[in-house]
């Protein structure tokens, strides 16, 4: 379907204020060869989402709840960004390939319940990994500060998801409609006043929820890094080598350091999935001559797989680069496989670095 320059239908919505099957809408009808094409990719796509992402980021969830030692406030905040991707995998995904289908048969009221929903909980992983690197910074450069209590983090947690209610889906809500389109199905889309209204709606998108974000955590990050150099050649000149007291503030900081790595890992991976599909959405504004050319249907869909891989990427950084998470990841595998002999080699998870 059409977008308007007065009304601007966009039957799938993602936390860019983006169609995210600009493809399939694009096309006349799902009769011809291409059409059919991409009706197949997108419903087998996204069930692959569903499948892999309920998948991991259970066993991540699984871990956390299985081990006490595992309860921390750090380890909660890594928890609330699974919740928001299994939220994606359980409601998003699944509404995406129904609307590709069906449009939006769940009427006029679930229109401004659910269809704001996909964006709060790519707002609530935003947010939370801005928590995440302010909480990392506090820990390795100013560790005599008070670190945040487990009951603290929860109170974070609930915040995040207020806030990002607030500020992703409310302003969403006011733009929704569920209208009628042409080819005879309801759709729940944006219904834009103007081009001036659509125009800052994105603009105000990618600067809090993209730019601002990305920022702060590059900041702090390199803060971070910077600070653990610093401490790595303290240590070689204040300690002497091979002394007891000298091995534990190395070992302590090569923790650190390891999980400070896989944290960049994750934080790079959710903007690298995030920004190619921010840029297409402003390309749309800006450079509309883009949309016409043969090879934008081809961009879009790839900045479409990117951004929905981003709800599935998460649980295998932290099974690869973290061994608490691998370790709690097989020992759960192996119980629900009842190889008790296998349960008996993993050794038990120990407690996250604070």
């Amino acid at each position: 379907m059409n977008i308007t320059a007065q009304n601007e239908i966009q039957p799938s919505m993602n936390a860019t204020g983006e169609n995210t099957s600009t493809a399939l809408n694009s096309t006349p009808s799902p009769t011809n060869d291409i059409s059919t094409t991409l009706y197949i990719f997108t419903t087998l796509f996204f069930s692959l989402i569903i499948f892999f992402g309920l998948l991991g980021n259970s066993f991540v969830m699984a871990t956390l709840i299985r081990w006490p030692d595992m309860r921390t406030a750090f380890n909660l905040l890594i928890a609330n960004i699974c919740l928001a991707d299994l939220g994606v995998c359980v409601l998003a995904a699944p509404l995406r390939i129904i609307e590709t289908f069906r449009g939006w048969i769940f009427g006029d009221a679930m229109c401004y319940v659910l269809a704001p929903l996909q964006d709060v909980f790519v707002a609530v992983s935003v947010n939370t990994h801005t928590v995440i690197a302010f909480e990392r910074h506090r820990a390795i450069a100013s560790p005599f500060k008070q670190k945040i209590t487990l009951k603290r983090a929860k109170t974070v947690v609930l915040v995040i998801w207020l806030a990002s209610y607030v500020a992703a889906g409310v302003p969403l809500m006011i733009f929704l409609k569920n209208q009628l389109a042409g080819d005879g199905y309801y759709y729940c889309s944006l219904g834009f006043t103007s081009d001036k209204y659509r125009i800052a709606y994105k603009i105000y998108l990618v600067v809090l929820f993209i730019v601002v974000p990305l920022v702060l955590q590059l900041v702090r990050y390199v803060d971070i890094i910077r600070v653990l150099r610093a401490k790595d050649g303290i240590y070689a000149k204040s300690f002497k080598t091979n002394t007891l007291q000298w091995k534990a503030l190395k070992k302590r900081l090569h923790q650190k350091k390891r999980l400070v790595r896989m944290l960049v890992v994750i934080v790079v991976g959710f903007h690298l999935c995030y920004l190619p599909r921010a840029m297409i959405m402003l390309m749309r504004e800006f450079v509309p001559d883009l949309i016409t050319k043969p090879w934008f249907m081809y961009v879009d869909l790839i900045t479409l797989t990117m951004l929905y891989l981003k709800h599935v990427i998460n649980p295998l950084i932290l099974c690869v680069m973290s061994d608490d998470f691998r370790a709690g990841c097989f020992t759960i595998c192996c119980a629900s496989e009842g190889h008790e002999s296998s349960r008996q080699e993993v050794p038990a998870v120990p407690r996250a670095i604070e």
